[in-house]
C-alpha cells in the first residue's frame, strides 16, 4: 500500500481541534451548510436551462419590490413598461424577419427558422433575468444569515459602523435590496418576451434541452472511459 493510501486509511486523531462541536454528531454538516449546498445544487441545475418559472421564483415579486422601493429607494422600473418592452422586442423581430426566415414549401409556410431565432432571443432574455435573480437570492441569503445571531459566529455584523454609519449586516441587506431591483426589472422584460412568444408561436417558450438519447450516449461514453482506467 502506498504512503498516500496509508495516510488515508489511518483513522483521524481525536485532537481537540477535530472534535465535533457541542450538539453536533461526529462528521455531521450544519443545517446552514446543508441548506446552502442544496440551494447551490438546485441553482446549478437550473442554470443549464433556466425557465421563466425559475426566474419568477427567485426574483422579487410586485409586493416585495414595492417594499424595496419604499424602504431603500431603489427603483426597479415601471413593470408595465418593462413587460411591454420585452413584448415589443419579440414582436418587432417577428415582423421584421418573417418575410426572410419563413420558408415556403408546396404553398405552406415553414416557421421553423423564425421559431429558432425567437427561441434564442427569448432564451437570452430569460438567462439574463435568471442570472440577476440568482445573484439577488445569494445576496439575500447572505444578508439573512448575517442578521441571524445563531448563524453569526463572531457577532460583529450587528455592531455600529464607523462614525455611526451602517453596520456590516445592514450593508449586506442594502446590497441585496439593490440587486433585487435589478432582478425585478429583468424579470419583467423576460415575462413580456415569453408572453409575446407564446401568442405568436402558439405555444409556450421552453428552454432548449438536449434529447434524452443524446445524454444517454454521452453517459455511456463517459462510463466506458472511466472503466478503461479502472475507476
Amino acid at each position: 500500500m502506498s504512503d498516500v493510501n496509508n495516510t488515508v486509511s489511518k483513522p483521524r486523531s481525536s485532537r481537540k481541534g477535530n472534535a465535533p462541536r457541542k450538539g453536533d454528531a461526529a462528521g455531521s454538516v450544519s443545517p446552514t451548510r446543508a441548506r446552502q449546498f442544496h440551494e447551490t445544487e438546485q441553482r446549478m441545475k437550473a442554470l443549464s436551462a433556466p425557465t421563466l418559472a425559475e426566474v419568477l421564483r427567485l426574483a422579487p415579486d410586485d409586493d416585495r419590490m414595492g417594499k424595496i422601493r419604499s424602504g431603500f429607494g431603489f427603483d426597479g422600473g415601471d413593470p408595465d413598461e418593462l413587460t411591454g418592452q420585452g413584448d415589443s422586442l419579440i414582436r418587432e423581430q417577428y415582423e421584421a424577419l418573417r418575410p426572410i426566415l419563413v420558408s415556403h414549401y408546396r404553398g405552406e409556410e415553414d416557421f421553423r427558422g423564425l421559431k429558432m431565432h425567437l427561441d434564442r432571443i427569448v432564451d437570452a432574455l430569460v438567462r439574463s433575468a435568471y442570472g440577476a435573480a440568482n445573484f439577488f437570492e445569494s445576496r439575500r441569503q447572505i444578508a439573512k444569515d448575517a442578521k441571524d445571531a445563531w448563524k453569526n459566529e463572531h457577532r460583529d455584523e450587528d455592531r455600529m459602523g464607523i462614525d455611526g454609519g451602517e453596520n456590516r449586516s445592514d450593508l449586506l441587506v442594502r446590497i441585496a435590496a439593490e440587486h433585487g431591483a435589478k432582478a425585478y426589472a429583468l424579470a419583467c422584460i423576460a415575462t413580456g418576451a415569453c408572453a409575446a412568444y407564446a401568442e405568436l408561436m402558439g405555444e409556450a417558450w421552453e428552454p432548449y434541452q438536449p434529447r434524452a438519447n443524446r445524454r444517454a450516449l454521452s453517459e455511456e461514453a463517459v462510463a466506458a472511459l472511466e472503466d478503461a482506467i479502472g475507476i
